[in-house]
């Protein structure tokens, strides 16, 4: 499946702000669950626009805390990607909002 995804993590990386873990974190999800490539791209794209977001609000600091969580604690569980980041996803959030 992950040959799959080259193509629009390629895309990904020319056009937007992701970087190699946002795609490593997709192809983990996707693995897990069992996405398309469109499910792939919208994994992506989600990435992109609260990287975007919290750059454009000073707190990109909160977003590479949560991307470092979530690499450090994803899980695939009976095909449910799970992380424990909650508190960094929080702390992101409030600082976006």
């Amino acid at each position: 499946m992950k040959a799959l995804h080259l193509p629009l993590a390629l895309a990904c990386l020319l056009a937007a702000a992701c970087s190699p873990i946002e795609k490593d974190l997709c192809d983990y999800k996707c693995d897990c669950e069992g996405c398309n490539d469109r499910e792939f791209e919208e994994c992506l794209d989600r990435y992109d626009r609260r990287y975007a977001d919290a750059d454009y609000r000073g707190c990109a600091h909160r977003y590479d805390a949560l991307l470092a969580c979530e690499d450090d604690t994803a899980i695939c569980r009976d095909y449910k990607w799970e992380t424990s980041c909650k508190p960094e996803r929080d702390a992101l959030d409030r600082c976006i909002d």
